[in-house]
């Protein structure tokens, strides 16, 4: 999480037309493995909806540490691997009339050469009104296999509206993100997140 993304979609297509011969459109070019799993990921929960404040709140307090627990490692500059474990997701009233609270508890492991290296806290809380929550699609961190890093990114409207602690130590930020590398769980999270967002409403700060 706190690591400070969008889908190009290419098609081609060609007509050739002579006196006596006309060549049929060539197929648009097959999607990268990666961007069709982000579509049918998409397609599959757009019309997935949470009816309740409740049941998007129960969905992530048990989906977001599952997810989490299900990324692999990222890969610091150093060479080093980092693993972000969310461990609780929290949910308490916000600013009136129906401001929701959202507190997230994470450990971040820290990998070389196999080994556990060390472990830390990250925490952040921030009223979901205070924020626009979106799908983060342009890290510049990378997995240990190489891939883009994709998640959940929260931007404050304004200032720094996020109550971040690293290990502890309070760092007020304006934004933060979770990194949900499956697709469809990223979706259905997403989904939950912005549920919440529409029932708590958005303040200009």
């Amino acid at each position: 999480m706190a690591r400070p993304r969008a889908l190009a979609v290419a098609a081609a297509g060609r007509l050739i037309l002579g006196a006596t011969v006309l060549a049929p459109a060539a197929e648009a070019a097959p999607r990268p493995a990666p961007e069709a799993a982000m579509l049918n990921a998409q397609s599959r929960v757009q019309n997935v909806d949470f009816a309740t404040k409740e049941e998007a709140e129960a969905f992530l307090a048990k989906a977001l540490p599952e997810a989490t627990a299900a990324n692999p490692k990222y890969r610091a500059a150093d060479g080093g691997l980092t693993q972000w474990l969310t461990r609780a997701v929290v949910f308490e009233a916000g600013a009136p009339p129906n401001g929701i609270a959202v507190e997230m508890k994470e450990d971040v492991l820290q990998f070389r050469d196999g080994r556990q290296t060390s472990k830390g806290t990250h925490d952040v809380r921030f009223l979901i009104e205070d924020v626009q929550v979106s799908e983060l699609a342009d890290s510049a961190d990378r997995t240990e296999n190489g891939e883009k890093a994709l998640g959940i990114i929260f931007r404050c409207n304004s200032g720094k509206c996020i109550e971040a602690k690293w290990d502890g130590v309070p760092s007020p930020s304006d934004w933060s993100d979770i990194s949900i590398q499956d697709p469809a769980m990223r979706a259905k999270i997403l989904a939950a997140f912005q549920a919440l967002k529409r029932i708590a409403g958005n303040r200009a700060g």
